[in-house]
């Protein structure tokens, strides 16, 4: 009675196991990585990255707000570590002060502050000779050009973005030399011109000393054709082409600029959008505007004036993006200076590289998890079956040889129903 008690109770707890093992720590769940986003990192001595906490299942990735992150970095012996508080969309941004400059690798981690679990870690080095060499505009129009004289056209800030105003900058010359007291003439359709009065699309001015005159632009739609004639002493030109207006483009108020903030409307309603300012170096610093609704069906918001741009940096770009990674686009570099104002520069829109991937390695991590509790599981199956191997061998010498038929068939149907169940184990456990 007590074998066949044990030959019924094995089975059982070989079961508790296997269903302990696929339902706990074996089970298929999601797990958390990070990744470190930001510019080149040689000669720096402030690093601003970009965090983006991911949630992996089942070879899906999503992102996590999982709330404060602790960033370490070191290199050279210096050290830096800073906090943040993720936002809804698992990223945060953080400002890495080192007393030197960096040289060589960067050693980086990222844990939580709730618990220490461990999302990113390990070593990486960029230099600056592919930062921010992704296509932007370039300042100077490009046109079909007419005349006795030489006309150029400036979109101040690189683009246009509708419907916002900007300013166009016509430049009149001879012999390459400027041209002032030119009369010049300035026709858009689709767009709204400073001083047209009449309503009828055009507005003239006349150049200064320097051969310039500045017209102020608002364009109701993407596509903006523009003509220009200037005259003086005799002598005409005519410039033909379209403005240049990115589609989606977050507009920067450079009003703003002159008061020290960063101040952004946004075409339609979105709740965040982000910033990233660098040079042709370095990221210098990377945020997020909050927006909210206004009355003309925008969306707008400012902060203040990043206190890393305030003196020595000059001939910085301020990327305004509707996504972490800049990827849509409508992504757009506004030339700024360190003063917070504006010159005839090209657009030129950074794009954060991806410096660290922890991804890898928390996959690597959950595999391990999962492995583990296949080997236990299949050692629980191999232990019971060769129990019950054992008490069907005793129970047949018992009832003597005319039962070695009997115990070859029980014996194979018990293994083959381990075997069965270790194969449903090992497909649940499996990812």
């Amino acid at each position: 009675m007590r074998t066949q008690g044990m030959l019924l109770a094995i089975p059982s707890l070989a079961m508790a196991v296997v269903g302990f093992a696929m339902l706990g720590p074996g089970a298929a769940r999601p797990f958390d990585g990070a990744q470190v986003w930001g510019g080149p990192t040689d000669g720096a001595r402030r690093l601003s990255w970009r965090i983006a906490v991911v949630q992996r299942l089942r070879g899906i990735d999503s992102t996590r707000d999982i709330g404060t992150i602790v960033v370490h970095a070191a290199n050279g012996g210096q050290e830096s570590t800073m906090r943040c508080r993720t936002r809804a969309d698992g990223t945060c941004d953080v400002e890495m002060k080192l007393a030197r400059e960096v040289r060589g690798q960067v050693h980086a981690s990222i844990t939580k502050e709730d618990g220490g679990e461990m999302l990113a870690a390990g070593y990486f080095a960029r230099d600056s000779s592919q930062w921010g060499t992704d296509a932007g505009h370039r300042a100077r129009m490009g046109g079909k050009t007419e005349g006795e004289l030489e006309l150029e056209l400036y979109a101040r800030r690189g683009i246009f973005a509708a419907p916002f105003r900007d300013e166009l900058t016509v430049l009149v010359k001879r012999s390459m030399e400027p041209v002032r007291a030119a009369r010049v003439t300035l026709r858009a359709e689709a767009a709204d011109l400073d001083g047209d009065s009449s309503g009828d699309g055009s507005v003239s001015g006349t150049t200064g000393v320097a051969g310039d005159a500045t017209f102020g632009v608002t364009p109701r739609t993407h596509v903006i054709e523009v003509n220009v004639e200037a005259a003086v002493s005799g002598r005409s030109v005519r410039w033909t082409g379209t403005l240049p207006v990115v589609p989606g483009a977050i507009w920067l108020d450079p009003a703003g600029l002159a008061v020290r903030k960063i101040r952004v409307l946004a075409p339609v309603p979105r709740e965040i959008v982000y910033a990233t300012l660098a040079n042709k170096a370095f990221r210098v610093w990377g945020g997020a505007v909050p927006l909210v609704p206004d009355a003309g069906g925008f969306a707008g918001g400012e902060i203040d004036w990043p206190e890393t741009a305030a003196a020595g940096l000059d001939g910085l770009w301020l990327t305004l993006a509707s996504d972490p990674r800049a990827s849509g686009s409508g992504t757009v570099g506004w030339p700024v200076d360190s003063a917070g104002g504006t010159v005839h520069r090209d657009e030129q829109p950074f794009r954060d590289w991806l410096l660290l991937d922890g991804m890898p390695w928390a996959e690597r991590r959950d595999k391990g998890r999962r492995r583990r509790a296949r080997v236990l599981s299949a050692s629980a199956l191999g232990a019971a079956a060769i129990l019950e191997g054992v008490l069907l061998a005793e129970t047949s010498f018992q009832k003597g040889a005319r039962s070695w038929a009997w115990l070859a068939v029980a014996i194979a149907t018990m293994v083959l129903a381990f075997a069965a169940v270790g194969v449903v184990m090992m497909w649940k456990t499996s990812g």
